[in-house]
C-alpha cells in the first residue's frame, strides 16, 4: 500500500468520514487536504502487521519504465521533491508483484488491541501470529497491470500537489472486480474486505533529504466477509474476526503511516519492461463505526430548525 515517490538512478528517476471532524495524523492534518474525502478513523481495536522485502514481503510500487507511456507515473512538483522523481503508476501487495516471488501476502499480523474473540481463538488453537497475513492486488487471472493504479494520471484528478507545498494527495483506483483486499492464514485466505480506493498523502518534509518525509495510506470504512468454503479451523478463525468487526460498528478501516524511508533500488525487468521497487509495509486493520448518511442528514437538519426557530423568537 506504499507508494512511494521514486528518483531513478539513470536520470528518470486504503465510506467517507464527515469532513468537518479534525484529523491528524503524524504530520499531515487531514482538514487541510483538498482532494481526499476520506479521514482516518481511531479505534481501540486494531490489528497490527508489519512485512519487509528481505522477508519477501511488503509492498511493490512499480511503472512502465518507457517514459512515453501512459502508466509511467507524473513528474514529482511537491516543495522539497528531489529533480527528475517521479510517482510509480502502481501499487501492490508483493503476493501480486509482477516479480513473482513466490510471496503469499503483504504483512504479517505481530500484535494488536482488542479484538477479543479474535485473539481468544487465536490463544485457544495455538496459533502463532506471524502466520496470519494481510494481502492486496489484482485477482489471480488478472494481469498485473489491474491492480490499484493512478488511472488517467491527471493533477486536479488522481493526484494535487503545487510547488509552494510539501503536501501531495493520490488517489489509486481499480476495477472493484479486478482486485483483491484479504486476510490470509499460511497461504488461506479467510476473509475478504470490500472495494476502497487507496487515499495517499505524502508530507515531503522541510528538507529534501528523506529522513524527514511522512507518508499516510488510508481507505474507505469497507465490510468484511469469511470466505466461503473454509475448513473447521479457518471458519472458526474467520468467525472470531466477523464478530469482533460487528461488535465495534460493522466496519474495517485499513490504515498505513510510515517516515523516513528511504528510496529503494529499482529492479528492471526485462520481460515486462517494468520498473519495480519493493518496499516495507507497516499497516493497520481498525474495527471502526461510520455514522449513517441519513443520521448525519437528521442532525444538520435538527440544527438548521433549531437555528430558524431561535432567529424568529429573537425578531
Amino acid at each position: 500500500m506504499k507508494t512511494r515517490t521514486i528518483s531513478f538512478c539513470l536520470g528518470l528517476t486504503i465510506t467517507t468520514v464527515i469532513s468537518s471532524l479534525p484529523a491528524k495524523a503524524a504530520s499531515i492534518n487531514f482538514d487541510n487536504l483538498q482532494l481526499i474525502p476520506v479521514r482516518p478513523i481511531d479505534s481501540d481495536n486494531v490489528l497490527s502487521f508489519y512485512g519487509e522485502p528481505e522477508d519477501n514481503q511488503g509492498q511493490t510500487a512499480f511503472l512502465n519504465f518507457d517514459p512515453t507511456a501512459p502508466d509511467f507515473g507524473h513528474r514529482e512538483i511537491s516543495k522539497n521533491s528531489l529533480p527528475d522523481q517521479f510517482a510509480p503508476y502502481y501499487t501492490v501487495g508483493r503476493q501480486s508483484s509482477p516479480e513473482q516471488s513466490g510471496a503469499t501476502r503483504a504483512t504479517s499480523l505481530n500484535g494488536g488491541t482488542g479484538f477479543m474473540n479474535f485473539f481468544s481463538y487465536v490463544n485457544t488453537n495455538s496459533i502463532d501470529l506471524s502466520r496470519i497475513g494481510f494481502g492486496y492486488g489484482q485477482k489471480s487471472d488478472q494481469a498485473f497491470t489491474e491492480t490499484w493504479n493512478l488511472g488517467d494520471d491527471l493533477l486536479g484528478q488522481d493526484w494535487l500537489a503545487s510547488p509552494d507545498s510539501r503536501i501531495e494527495e493520490r488517489i489509486y483506483q481499480a476495477n472493484p472486480n479486478s482486485v483483491e483486499s484479504f486476510l490470509v492464514l499460511d497461504d488461506m485466505q479467510f476473509i475478504n474486505f470490500d472495494y476502497s480506493p487507496l487515499y495517499v498523502v505524502f508530507d515531503k518534509g522541510e528538507t529534501v533529504a528523506f529522513q524527514d518525509d511522512a507518508e499516510i495510506v488510508v481507505t474507505e470504512a469497507v465490510n468484511a466477509q469469511k470466505v466461503s468454503g473454509l475448513d473447521p479451523l479457518l471458519d472458526g478463525l474467520a468467525e472470531s474476526f466477523v464478530q469482533d468487526v460487528k461488535l465495534q460498528g460493522g466496519k474495517v478501516q485499513i490504515f498505513s503511516e510510515d517516515s523516513g524511508v528511504p528510496d529503494p533500488v529499482p529492479v528492471i525487468d526485462p520481460s515486462t519492461g517494468f520498473a519495480l521497487f519493493n518496499l516495507r509495509l507497516p499497516l493497520s486493520i481498525r474495527a471502526v463505526q461510520v455514522p449513517e448518511p441519513s443520521a448525519i442528514s437528521g442532525l444538520f437538519l435538527v440544527g438548521t430548525l433549531g437555528t430558524l426557530l431561535n432567529k424568529r423568537r429573537q425578531n
